[in-house]
């Protein structure tokens, strides 16, 4: 114990500039993060847009993990273990010991601090420290998971910071390179399900390598070659196999929901160009239907294979779909999927099988709660803390509602409205007299937080009828109002199952 802390001691004398710095940059994060929680469309602190806060406060975020970076850069390369002519080496070092020192180092100058800034932030936000400690503590273990071990990792397969901050280049570019060449295939690269919760125990099998054995050329290979294996998985099986795992084929019969062709009126398949040229994004509209009461089915992925009358067959790998909601009763609605743009010419002016399957999400209605508009914040329970949005149209009227929860989004809720048309003059808005809003928000994940620098997650509630029309030539439009004292109803919705559904369309046409 007497050697950690001699060389905690050490590094604390030799970094004392490092660590002002990055107590520094965390306290001026801590202090500038609430003024971003205002109105998505007014002014925060001292007359600042506060679109222009959030930026700011996002940029800190970034500063103080680049403070970090540099921290544990230098406490590492203090004593490099690239090499063997490290002066360091000829003291009678213990290498668990050395580690551990540098692992004091790091807690006290780098999680305590932290620590402090997440409790002092949830205390500003209207939330009780001690009641989010289980939420703290993952959350310093995803932070830890996916910043510190890694960038511990490649210090110790570096000499210097300059080496360092190649690397992580180098690290960030592959990860552009990989995106785009997924962009390319017209599929979605998932690799979250079984490669990423391995990163932190790949990493943090280099740094027991490097302390105890200073095997260099080793320990690179393992950290270079782990994500090389990863992209290539990715690439070549995107996701196919663990979307499949994770949404079981279920029958017709057993399908919550049926899906339906429909191209009737306006209801017309559509193809629309994406930014890269080389892809179109077609557009198939279906009715809805099937949705038990009390239910509601989310869209997540698509998959989808051609089969031409002359035999010739296309098939394309899961791909990510903008999530739609299904609910009971028959409705329409499109499904979206990308098509290399030379595929879908070689399939025009001929009838094809078009096979269609979707990945669902069958989720329950439960808790509901109704709270009434307040002109200042409210707790929403189960959800989080919401205030009053004012519109941008100078009458200082309540249009829209914004919330923050702690450590992670709330969970997922259909949250509905009765909008005034006209401005409120002190008078609830009755159903009968108003236009009703509603929407979706939350997640549905129900870890006891998710990744983030600060604890706090602020959105705007995306609710429809918002505006309407006035009417006319030049016809323009005038936002809708919430009056306080009207009543905002949040209904829960809880993931009961998830699973694929098939529809096969016969004698399909690509448009011209």
């Amino acid at each position: 114990m007497k050697q950690i802390l001699h060389i905690f001691a050490k590094d604390s004398r030799h970094f004392w500039p490092e660590i002002l710095v990055s107590l520094a940059i965390t306290g001026v994060f801590t202090w500038t993060t609430p003024n971003g929680w205002g109105q998505p469309d007014g002014l925060g602190a001292g007359s600042i847009p506060s679109g222009l806060l959030q930026i700011l406060t996002n940029s800190l975020a970034l500063i103080v993990v680049a403070s970090w970076w540099l921290l544990i850069a230098r406490v590492v390369h203090d004593e490099s273990l690239v090499g063997d002519r490290q002066f360091w080496l000829t003291r009678p070092y213990e290498w668990s010991k050395l580690l551990a020192a540098k692992g004091m180092f790091l807690l006290v100058y780098l999680y305590v601090p932290f620590l402090i800034s997440k409790l002092l932030l949830l205390k500003i936000a209207g939330f009780h420290p001690l009641s989010y400690l289980p939420g703290l503590l993952f959350n310093l273990l995803l932070v830890t998971g996916a910043l510190v071990v890694p960038l511990l990792a490649i210090a110790t397969v570096t000499a210097n910071f300059a080496r360092m901050a190649l690397v992580v280049l180098a690290l960030i570019l592959g990860i552009i390179a990989a995106l785009v060449i997924s962009a390319a295939k017209a599929t979605d690269i998932s690799i979250s399900g079984f490669t990423i919760p391995f990163i932190p125990w790949v990493c943090g099998a280099v740094i027991m390598l490097q302390y105890a054995t200073r095997r260099l050329w080793f320990s690179r290979l393992l950290l270079i070659g782990y994500p090389i294996v990863i992209c290539a998985i990715a690439l070549v099986a995107p996701g196919d196999t663990l979307t499949e795992s994770n949404y079981p084929a279920v029958t017709a019969k057993e399908a919550p929901i049926q899906l339906a062709f429909l191209q009737a009126g306006n209801q017309i398949v559509t193809v629309s160009s994406l930014q890269n040229k080389k892809l179109v994004q077609v557009g198939v509209p279906l009715q809805i239907s099937g949705v038990a009461n009390g239910h509601m089915l989310m869209s997540n992925n698509i998959k989808v294979s051609i089969e031409a009358a002359n035999g010739v067959h296309w098939t394309l790998p899961w791909q990510y779909m903008p999530s739609e909601q299904y609910l009971p009763g028959s409705q329409n609605a499109n499904v979206y999927f990308k098509i290399k743009r030379t595929v879908l010419e070689s399939f025009r002016g001929q009838p094809v099988t078009l096979h269609l399957t979707l990945a669902l999400n069958d989720l329950r209605a439960g808790l509901s709660r109704r709270v009434a508009m307040q002109t200042g914040e409210f707790p929403v329970s189960d959800f989080g803390i919401c205030e009053p949005q004012i519109g941008w149209d100078g009458s200082q009227q309540i249009t829209g509602v914004t919330c923050r929860s702690a450590l992670r989004q709330p969970p997922f809720n259909y949250v509905e409205v009765v909008w005034s048309n006209e401005p409120c003059t002190g008078m609830t808005t009755e159903p009968k007299d108003g236009v009703k809003g509603d929407g979706w928000t939350g997640a549905l994940d129900r870890s006891p937080a998710e990744f983030g620098i600060s604890p706090i997650w602020v959105a705007g509630i995306p609710l429809s009828n918002g505006e309407r029309s006035t009417g006319g030539e030049g016809t323009s439009q005038k936002l809708r109002y919430l009056c306080p004292g009207t009543p905002l109803t949040f209904t829960r919705y809880d993931s009961v199952r998830q699973f694929r559904s098939d529809l096969t369309i016969r004698d399909f046409h690509f448009p011209q």
